[in-house]
């Protein structure tokens, strides 16, 4: 019977810290003992396994590192102990495979996300066997879990070093010619992968162009292989300094295809290859230098290597990593065709600010007659799907008429200009970001607030004008009293739910913005555009025909998409909520002002001494507060993370524009022109 299953229990803490090092002790020696005597691997294994997870898995929080030295310096104090679990431990590595573990642990390997749930799923609950000689069952036995891998990735310097003294030979890798072996063999199957996605189709046509023997990708695998052949011939330093020149190659090749991708389209596929090849261009540099520099003692780069194997073992079987990771890759590919959009939704100039006061204006007085179709429909009974088809309608030409005169709709905006605001921080950094970020919040502020307050000046006034104008020419109210009262009760903020609907209309302005950029990637990632204009149809009607329709597609397909999408998704949703029983609404702020106008024009002036009128204006003002920092916070967190920006960074950013609101607060109200330095005339002097 071996020392381990009556050890067990003996690693729990005791009473008395005396005793928790005598049991622990006792312990250790007992693990280590059966992994020294071992004949077979699966032995050896095992009772490595045993050994381990009582260091790092088992023990308590508090006592991993004395548990940790207590096993070192149990060898250290120990010279045959010592030598007889050395000449174990090399035999064990002799007989292992690692390729696996270095080239594959904590590497994508897919995009597809459900699939890769599913594989976890089952992982989690049967997990998979594995070859008594794969190297990943000892690492995924024993850091399979946070705790473990925290405890591993926090051992100080001299704690890994007199660690690495007894795991680690004198000769260096040279006494582990398997391990070598395995770490080449990495490199030559990275390499690979690194060479395939580069000479893909998706990355090709991003990239550089020429010969493909002449591209990056195709020449990595031919100079890595000749880094591991010139083991011996070259001095390590020559060796991986020409080698690194391939490497930085590929990452500037990589630079360019993401530079592209802004003109040419993007895929999540694109996207996670993409990931994908910088990860494995980050495992291979560790694994090189890790053999460049092998000596006496693993180096730093051996650490980081693995610091890496352990988390990315662990990283393996979660699901929480892989659903953030395919977000970040959604968000990175929503950014990457958003990231311009925005830009004519802001005014930056004074110029620039009056015409979005103009354009405001506009859509204001075009939503008048929206709101008035939308009271007529919702005013007689139709089926639920018909109703919903005739509102959506009625919103999805509302929003191309915006579109196709120029007028602007004060909510369309921030799920564009959020992701400007993240192209900012993506490209700049220190001092300079943080000056462009405040001077791009306050253009934000100012235009939206032009472009809110020019829709509900020329909406409130459009309904009454409308108002009086049905009653000249037919005698009568547009709405019905009982209409009426139904409206301006919808938008009590205590009397209804508007804000929850406020909220969830912002989330659809959102929505909308990100079916647009979809629809727009889409359609320049499959050249749809060249396509139309290349159109047999184009011998019929002339191809010069063709290609106008093709550069108008190209022109309008984001804008109009979102706005057929925006139009379809705020007449369909009450519809859907009602089917699930839910009592919700849209309440969009410019097209509920129309119908709160048309609701006090049917009232005249008595409105004003009625506290329903009061009541409904603070409900109008809190769907501009939510429709508009709803629509821009869910943007902004989408973008921001795209981006990979840290959450200190968003709090410093924060503090920081909230610091230039307090004490600049005219400059997000207004363009103000920044003043230039007095210029100093010189003095004449009588003579």
């Amino acid at each position: 019977m071996t020392f381990s299953s009556q050890n067990r229990n003996a690693v729990s803490p005791a009473s008395g810290a005396a005793a928790v090092s005598l049991r622990t002790e006792r312990a250790l020696r007992g693990y280590t003992d059966d992994f020294c005597v071992a004949i077979t691997l699966v032995g050896q294994t095992h009772c490595l396994i045993e050994l381990f997870s009582a260091i790092w898995r088992d023990s308590p929080r508090r006592a991993f590192q004395a548990t940790l030295m207590c096993w070192i310096e149990m060898l250290e104090q120990d010279p045959d102990l010592c030598a007889r679990f050395q000449r174990r431990w090399k035999s064990m590595l002799s007989s292992l495979h690692a390729v696996s573990l270095f080239a594959e642990a904590g590497l994508p390997a897919q995009h597809a996300l459900l699939p890769e749930i599913t594989r976890r799923v089952f992982q989690r609950l049967l997990p998979p066997p594995r070859e008594d000689a794969d190297a990943s069952r000892l690492f995924a036995a024993i850091f399979d879990s946070p705790h473990a891998v925290r405890r591993f990735k926090s051992m100080d310097g001299e704690s890994f070093t007199r660690l690495a003294a007894i795991l680690w030979a004198p000769e260096g890798l040279s006494a582990f010619p398997e391990l070598r072996s395995d770490l080449y063999q990495a490199l030559r199957l990275l390499a690979a992968r690194v060479s395939a996605r580069g000479t893909s189709v998706a990355v090709r046509d991003r990239s550089t162009e020429g010969p493909v023997e002449q591209s990056p990708f195709y020449v990595f695998v031919f100079a890595t292989e000749k880094f591991i052949e010139s083991e011996g011939f070259e001095l390590p330093a020559n060796r991986m300094e020409r080698w690194l020149e391939a490497v930085y190659a590929c990452r500037g090749e990589l630079a360019l295809v993401r530079i592209n991708m802004e003109d040419v389209g993007v895929s999540t596929a694109l996207v996670f290859d993409l990931s994908a090849m910088d990860g494995a261009l980050d495992r291979m540099e560790m694994i090189a230098a890790t053999l460049v520099e092998h000596t006496a003692k693993p180096s730093v780069a051996a650490r980081l290597l693995l610091d890496t194997l352990v988390y990315g073992i662990l990283e393996d079987t979660h699901i929480g990593s892989l659903v953030r990771k395919n977000f970040n890759l959604l968000a990175r590919k929503t950014v990457e065709r958003t990231g311009h959009g925005g830009e004519h939704y802001i005014a930056h100039t004074r110029s620039g600010y009056w015409r979005m006061w103009g354009a405001a204006i506009g859509g204001g007085f075009l939503t008048v007659f929206t709101a008035a179709i939308k009271l007529r429909i919702i005013g007689r009974e139709w089926p639920p799907f018909v109703e919903a088809v005739l509102v959506g309608t009625n919103y999805a030409i509302s929003f191309l008429l915006l579109q196709f005169f120029g007028l602007a709709l004060a909510t369309k905006q921030p799920s564009m200009t959020a992701a400007t605001l993240a192209d900012i921080i993506r490209r700049n950094r220190g001092d300079s970001r943080r000056d462009k970020i405040t001077d791009f919040s306050a253009s934000i502020s100012r235009t939206q607030i032009a472009a809110a307050l020019g829709n509900i000046i020329a909406v409130c006034s459009g309904a009454v004008v409308f108002e009086l104008i049905w009653r000249f020419v037919f005698g009568s109210t547009f709405l019905p009293t009982w209409q009426a009262e139904h409206v301006y009760r919808s938008l009590s903020p205590l009397a209804s739910a508007t804000a929850i609907d406020a909220v969830l209309t912002g989330i659809l302005l959102w929505l909308a913005g990100l079916i647009g950029g979809w629809c727009e990637n889409f359609a320049v990632y499959h050249r749809i555009p060249d396509s139309i204009a290349q159109h047999p149809f184009g011998r019929r009607v002339g191809f010069s025909r063709m290609r106008k329709i093709a550069d108008w597609v190209d022109r309008n397909t984001a804008a109009w998409s979102t706005s057929i999408s925006l139009g379809y998704l705020m007449g369909f949703t009450p519809v859907m909520a009602e089917f699930f029983g839910l009592p919700l609404d849209i309440r969009h702020v410019t097209l509920n002002t129309g119908m709160f106008a048309f609701a006090a024009a049917h009232f005249g002036l008595s409105a004003f001494s009625q506290l329903w009128l009061y009541s409904a204006m603070v409900g109008i003002a809190m769907m501009f507060v939510l429709n508009l920092g709803v629509s821009f916070g869910i943007a902004s967190f989408v973008a921001l993370h795209a981006y990979d920006v840290p959450y200190k960074e968003h709090v410093a950013i924060l503090r920081y524009a909230f610091a230039q609101i307090v004490h600049r607060p005219l400059r997000f109200l207004y363009p103000v022109e920044p003043k230039l330095p007095a210029v100093a005339h010189p003095v004449e002097t009588a003579e």
